[in-house]
């Protein structure tokens, strides 16, 4: 790491430093430089201010944290990140449309939808699915890119990431943060921004699906069976089932035929579901870390994995587990991380927890 800038800022910085806080100690090591100082009831709106300021000097990120009963505040330089290439996120893209096209493809072209619905049209069911899969993927994204931007945090433009056809269309998009939140209500705003957009699309989405879906009668069904063979029963996540129930209920002697609409409304409440489980670096895991701290963000992503394991998303379980061991317990901490999570924030975590359970799909 350079250090060059911050010996030569040190004046500056340690300047900036007494506008904010008093300063109790001061020592200066070869890649950064430390101060303890006094708390204050406004230490939080107070580091926002300074951090501000600071990056006006440069590269500098300061990280506020507890030793003991004292209030230690680190300066060090940034590292500087290599372009990312412009190309990557426009070709992950093409890529995730062609794979989410020839998925809707095999579901769309079904012989069962011109039995069952007058004037289907498969062309129009692959397009609206298309639509849906990348409009639920891509509205996350955005609305992370969007509080990002907010912030002032750089970050890359999302990289989808294609899926295999027949099984799962994509698994997702991915944005590369450059630099850390400024403190846990930032990084919570970052992590929720993400699972609410695409919630929201995604309701949409299953309000339009719940109105159109095929429902049919017993009789229909074993027709359908006869002529065509016994079809996979797919798991339909709790928060559907509410909206179907409410808008067009189903009677018991009744079965819903599963279409290309309804399975990326599937896709879109499991998405929204998994990525609120408190885990790692899953959005769930940055609330939960700016919810609960660093000391108990590993507990609940032994609990996220639990519940993965119940719901026999073994696969996911595994994946999860995995990615969090290998990373060493790695979470993504803010800057100021000792004041605490606004209350109301606070509420919308135990909200958006209730949510990720009614949007998983159970067996």
């Amino acid at each position: 790491m350079e250090t060059g800038n911050l010996s030569l800022k040190l004046v500056d910085i340690r300047e900036l430093t007494l506008n904010y806080f008093e300063i109790l100690e001061e020592f200066l090591y070869e890649e950064r430089l430390l101060f303890y100082i006094k708390p204050s009831q406004d230490i939080k709106d107070r580091f926002v201010k300074y951090y501000k300021e600071l990056r006006r000097l440069g590269s500098f990120y300061p990280f506020l944290d507890r030793e003991g009963n004292r209030i230690r505040l680190t300066i060090i330089e940034g590292i500087k990140h290599p372009e990312p290439s412009k190309k990557t996120p426009i070709i992950l893209l093409i890529a995730t449309i062609f794979t989410a096209s020839a998925d809707g493809y095999l579901n769309s072209f079904n012989p069962v939808f011109s039995d069952i619905m007058v004037g289907y049209n498969p062309v129009t069911t692959l397009i609206l699915y298309v639509v849906a899969i990348m409009g639920i993927v891509g509205i996350h994204e955005l609305g992370h890119k969007f509080i990002l931007g907010r912030y002032g945090i750089q970050a890359s433009w999302p990289k989808f990431i294609p899926g295999v056809p027949g099984i799962l269309p994509t698994f997702g998009a991915v944005i590369s943060q450059k630099e850390p939140a400024v403190n846990r209500d930032a990084l919570f705003d970052i992590g929720v921004a993400g699972p609410l957009s695409g919630l929201i699309v995604t309701l949409a989405v299953s309000m339009y699906t719940s109105i159109t879906v095929p429902i049919i009668s017993q009789e229909q069904f074993q027709a359908l069976v006869k002529k065509y063979g016994e079809g996979m029963p797919i798991p339909v996540p709790i928060i559907y089932v509410l909206i179907q129930d409410y808008i067009r209920p189903v009677s018991a002697d009744q079965v819903v035929i599963m279409t290309p609409l309804l399975w990326a409304t599937i896709i879109g409440f499991f998405i929204t579901g998994l990525n609120l489980l408190p885990a790692w670096q899953l959005d769930g895991g940055h609330m939960a870390r700016a919810f609960a701290g660093r000391r108990y963000h590993g507990l609940l992503t032994m609990v996220s994995v639990a519940v993965l394991f119940l719901l026999r998303f073994w696969l996911m379980a595994i994946l999860v587990l995995g990615l969090y061991l290998m990373s060493g317990g790695r979470d993504a901490r803010p800057l100021d991380d000792i004041s605490p999570l606004s209350t109301w924030r606070k509420i919308l975590f135990l909200i958006m927890l209730s949510l990720a359970i009614l949007c998983l799909p159970s067996f």
